[in-house]
């Protein structure tokens, strides 16, 4: 069994050309995968989506994407742009069009309504009356939680004054449509949130990697050290599981 890596292109600056080596979220990606080693996964091959240019690139096709075998697993650490292009973020991410991309988008899609920088919507069938299926964030100074409510409701809520809350995602599919192979995605809405939440997985959480489920998670980023030498720190973080939904089949 190989893990493959979803991978995205750091934003770009004007005119700049993507490459391999400008992705995002390499070390969120290398904590989550700790895990899957012990499960008996191998690392198999980067699956890198730079953004797509029409007039300049062709699509990316399902020939390129033969190697993957439904017994593998692809896994994403970085925030899938499911609506970017939608809501016109000034934090955007832009899609590569790939045929792979649509099939993981569309796994996703059953479980997210919107996820865009600025606010994510969880399904309904998902999430029901949970009071935070409709989150938005800060874009500015960080991606803390700026405020929530039920989908079902119009009133919102704000965070305690003076919380920073991350709020974050993990989602395990146990196959993709035309690929059959299975998916995790697991990120945060920034790169520190990111990174912190896949690290939670590794240490307290490795057996959502078991199991199909979709998950979200809170925890307030109030007291971080400025420049910490490793992630021992995240051991001490306060994590609130908010939901936590068995996938079944």
């Amino acid at each position: 069994m190989l893990y493959h890596r979803f991978a995205y292109s750091m934003p770009l600056r004007g005119k700049e050309e993507p490459q391999p080596f400008k992705i995002r979220d390499g070390a969120a990606f290398s904590e989550v995968t700790a895990p899957l080693a012990k499960l008996g996964y191998e690392y198999g091959e980067m699956l890198w989506n730079p953004p797509y240019r029409p007039r300049k690139y062709k699509k990316v096709g399902k020939e390129n994407y033969q190697f993957i075998k439904p017994s593998d697993l692809v896994v994403l650490t970085t925030r899938p742009p499911l609506s970017d292009k939608t809501h016109g973020d000034k934090k955007k991410m832009l899609r590569s069009c790939t045929h792979l991309e649509d099939q993981v988008f569309k796994a996703c899609r059953k479980y997210f309504k919107v996820c865009a920088r600025s606010h994510v919507e969880i399904r309904k069938k998902i999430c029901g009356k949970f009071e935070k299926g409709y989150l938005a964030f800060h874009q500015h100074k960080g991606a803390r939680l700026k405020y929530f409510r039920r989908i079902d409701l119009h009133k919102t809520k704000t965070p305690a004054k003076g919380s920073h809350t991350a709020i974050c995602f993990f989602l395990h599919v146990k196959t993709i449509p035309e690929y059959g192979c299975g998916l995790v995605v697991s990120f945060g809405m920034g790169g520190w949130e990111t990174l912190i939440w896949n690290r939670i997985v590794r240490k307290h959480h490795p057996d959502w990697l078991k199991h199909p489920c979709f998950v979200v998670g809170e925890f307030d980023m109030n007291g971080l050290p400025s420049r910490p030498a490793n992630l021992n720190f995240v051991d001490q973080i306060k994590v609130d599981i908010l939901l936590d939904h068995k996938i079944k089949g």
